[in-house]
């Protein structure tokens, strides 16, 4: 009985550590494909580039938005950043969206093409963005839009701005973007 238990115990660990040896190898892989899963890419082209910042926009997601828009994937870009309800940030200038402006029409966009949106940090953080975005987009008549939004939260943006888009007629197709 101990020799079988013995036996048993032996076949196990070698099982995992084979397993483990192969984690090993593959780990990259398996990242990588688990971050298909968590940050989908959609394919195809929209009206606009929703470019979903926090309370500051950061320099690199600008520059992949403007690349989508003269790739020909988009003919607007659309930067949403939201407004602390407890205050301004700290150092963050008082005519921030004039900035974000001047910042993108000098990486090559033109006044017309660009929409600076102020969102209020109000909870659920995301749905209630998307209710303003899109509510203010459909008025505009833009039917898709490419959603650009950081990396793991891509999921969980595409998902709230889908549903809402889905009851004003606008399609999203997801863009995640990494640091």
């Amino acid at each position: 009985m101990k020799a079988r238990i013995s036996k048993n115990v032996f076949f196990s660990l070698i099982l995992l550590g084979l397993i483990i040896i192969l984690l090993l190898f593959f780990y990259q892989t398996i990242l990588i494909e688990a971050g298909r899963y968590l940050a989908p890419e959609g394919k195809g082209k929209a009206d606009v580039v929703i470019l979903e910042g926090a309370e500051l926009v950061e320099e690199d997601p600008a520059k992949d938005a403007v690349r989508l828009l003269s790739s020909g994937r988009a003919k607007r870009l659309v930067v949403v950043h939201q407004n602390s309800v407890n205050g301004k940030n700290f150092d963050r200038p008082l005519n921030y969206n004039f900035l974000l402006t001047q910042k993108l029409e000098n990486l090559g966009l033109k006044q017309d093409q660009i929409k600076v949106l102020e969102v209020p940090s109000k909870h659920p953080i995301t749905l209630t963005e998307a209710q303003i975005v899109l509510s203010n987009l459909s008025k505009s008549g833009i039917r898709s839009a490419i959603l650009m939004s950081e990396g793991f939260h891509t999921r969980r943006s595409f998902w709230t701005y889908k549903q809402v888009g889905s009851k004003l007629d606008i399609k999203i197709i997801p863009y995640p973007y990494f640091f």
